[in-house]
């Protein structure tokens, strides 16, 4: 059994406790970070899908390095419509944070997969995206399959975030579709708790480590639900279990 944490959407400026609406992102993060090593020291590795930065400058990648390392586990990164790649990888090649693009556990793979490209807000896979993808999937079809990505391939029944999601996800699915053993696509960007089936895939997206969405909305509107993040536990057998976990501040 694998554990996994996944975290998302930061959004932390170059300063410290700047804020995005009301919350303070780094007494937030904090207080996530501080539950994760608590409830959940034992994961094996994190997941940090994006939106790491409000400001994208290097001061922001270079604090969440710092927050980062309070946590025993690696943290592997993939970039979200807020980032600069260019500082991102600067920073993965010296910090705590890993840009690897495929992870192997027993028993499964996880591959990242970049949506993003700044500055617009919604998402796109580029061809190599799709390609390294059915690659990782065809080189392993023994394994079970994660795929993780910040910006959500599925509706998520809330028309104004509906409208940032992947915008070629029709390629991505097929893809999908092809390989059985894709257990679950995981993704963030839309600040809110998600699950839906298709085919037989899981498709999941988590609250922020700071603001949250309301569910089901039609255009941007805030919720008062506090931040969180996802666990998931990955069986050498193909299992998956997972759930949201929730941080009361203050």
């Amino acid at each position: 059994m694998t554990k996994i944490v996944q975290i998302t959407d930061t959004h932390l400026f170059a300063e410290a406790h700047g804020r995005l609406g009301e919350v303070d992102v780094d007494a937030s993060l904090t207080a996530v970070l501080a539950a994760v090593r608590r409830d959940h020291g034992d994961a094996e590795l994190v997941l940090a899908s994006g939106d790491l930065a409000q400001e994208e400058v290097a001061a922001s990648y270079t604090r969440l390095d710092e927050h980062l390392a309070a946590l025993p586990a690696p943290v592997y990164c993939l970039p979200g419509n807020h980032e600069d790649k260019a500082l991102l990888a600067e920073q993965c090649a010296r910090g705590r944070l890993r840009c690897d693009r495929r992870i192997l556990v027993p028993g499964w793979q996880l591959v990242l997969l970049d949506s993003a490209r700044p500055p617009e807000p919604g998402g796109h896979l580029e061809a190599e995206e799709l390609t390294f993808l059915e690659a990782c999937l065809a080189e392993h079809p023994d394994r079970a399959a994660l795929v993780v990505l910040h910006h959500p391939p599925v509706s998520v029944n809330s028309p104004w975030m509906d409208a940032m999601r992947v915008d070629n996800a029709p390629a991505l699915l097929e893809v999908l579709d092809r390989h059985p053993a894709v257990r679950a696509v995981v993704f963030g960007h839309v600040h809110q708790q998600f699950e839906t089936v298709r085919n037989g895939v899981r498709y999941l997206a988590s609250p922020s480590t700071c603001l949250q969405f309301r569910p089901g909305a039609a255009v941007s509107s805030y919720d008062d639900r506090p931040p969180g993040f996802r666990w998931l536990r990955l069986g050498a057998d193909g299992g998956l279990e997972t759930a949201v976990e929730r941080v009361a501040m203050g």
